[in-house]
C-alpha cells in the first residue's frame, strides 16, 4: 500500500518551512506550534541568543523531554510487565474456578436428573404404599368380620355345648330310669 505524503506549510520562530510528512496535516501543524512556542519562551527568557542558539536550547529541551519520556515509558512498560504477572495469578485462579464452576454445573445437572428419577421412584412407590395401606384396611375389615363370625361361632358351639350337656343329662336321666324300669 502507498502511502500519499502531504506538503504543510508551517512558520516556526517567524520562518517558514514546508514540511512533507505521511501524518495528517493537523498533527503538523501541532507539532510546529509547539516548537515555535517552546523557541518564543526560551527567547524571551534571554534575548541575547540568536535564532541558532534558541534552536539547538530548543532542541536539547525537546530531546530532554523525549529522554525522560522514553525512561518514563520503560518504567511504565516494566510496571506494565510486572502486572500481568501478577494478574496471571488471578486469571489462572479465575480460569480454574470457572472450570470448577463448569464441572459444579455438570454436577448439579446430573444430581437434577437423579432426583428427579428419585421423584418419580418415590411417587411410584408411594402410590404402592397407598395401595398397600388400602389392601391392609380391607384386610382389617375381613379380620374384624372374620373375629366376630369367630366370636359368634364360639358362642353358638358354647350353647351346643351347654344345649349337649342338657341333652346328655337328659339322656342319662332316661338310661337310669329306664334302667330302674327294667329291673
Amino acid at each position: 500500500m502507498m502511502t500519499i505524503r502531504k506538503r504543510v506549510q508551517v512558520k516556526i520562530f517567524d520562518n517558514e518551512y514546508t514540511i512533507l510528512g505521511e501524518s495528517p496535516e493537523e498533527y503538523i501543524r501541532n507539532l510546529a506550534d509547539n516548537v515555535d512556542k517552546l523557541m518564543k519562551e526560551i527567547s524571551s527568557k534571554n534575548n541575547r541568543y540568536n535564532s541558532t542558539m534558541i534552536a539547538v536550547l530548543t532542541a536539547l529541551n525537546l530531546a530532554d523531554e523525549l529522554h525522560k519520556s522514553s525512561k518514563n515509558y520503560e518504567l511504565l512498560k516494566e510496571e506494565h510487565e510486572k502486572m500481568k504477572e501478577e494478574y496471571k495469578i488471578p486469571i489462572e485462579q479465575l480460569n480454574n474456578a470457572n472450570q470448577d464452576l463448569e464441572a459444579l454445573k455438570e454436577h448439579y445437572k446430573v444430581t437434577q436428573e437423579e432426583f428427579s428419577k428419585t421423584q418419580i421412584e418415590v411417587s411410584k412407590l408411594n402410590r404402592e404404599t397407598n395401595l398397600y395401606k388400602e389392601e391392609i384396611k380391607d384386610l382389617k375389615c375381613e379380620l374384624d368380620v372374620s373375629k366376630n363370625t369367630i366370636k359368634e361361632l364360639q358362642n353358638k358351639l358354647f350353647e351346643n355345648q351347654i344345649e349337649l350337656l342338657k341333652t346328655k343329662k337328659e339322656l342319662d336321666k332316661l338310661k337310669s330310669t329306664k334302667a330302674k324300669t327294667d329291673k
